[in-house]
């Protein structure tokens, strides 16, 4: 009688580690580049919040890398829409097997 292994479940480990990784990093990210962005506009003379373009490159580069972390948090959720969806899928695969016949049912 010969003994086979079945497929060990999804570790949803690190899809759970790197969710929490790029919330982290996108949030505390975008309060640095808010914070760099208002003190380079307070410094930078004939630079004010309506007319911007008397403002420094600083202010400038502060502000287009704020305004691309709010535009990435927009996404996170679609980001992690489809992280799931191919846990899903990864465990609907195991449990059915392959076309090649070598998958087999497991619970």
């Amino acid at each position: 009688m010969e003994f086979k292994m079945k497929n060990s479940a999804v570790d949803l480990t690190d899809l759970a580690i790197g969710i929490m990784v790029l919330g982290i990093v996108v949030s505390i990210g975008a309060t640095i580049l808010i914070g760099v962005r208002d003190t380079n506009l307070t410094n930078t003379v004939g630079c004010n919040s309506t007319d911007t373009s008397n403002c420094d490159t600083d202010w400038q580069v502060a502000d287009a890398a704020a305004q691309g972390l709010a535009e990435y948090g927009n996404w996170f959720d679609i980001i992690v829409i489809v992280g799931v969806a191919a846990v899903i899928l990864s465990l609907i695969f195991m449990a059915f097997g392959r076309k090649d016949g070598q998958g087999s049912m497991s619970y």
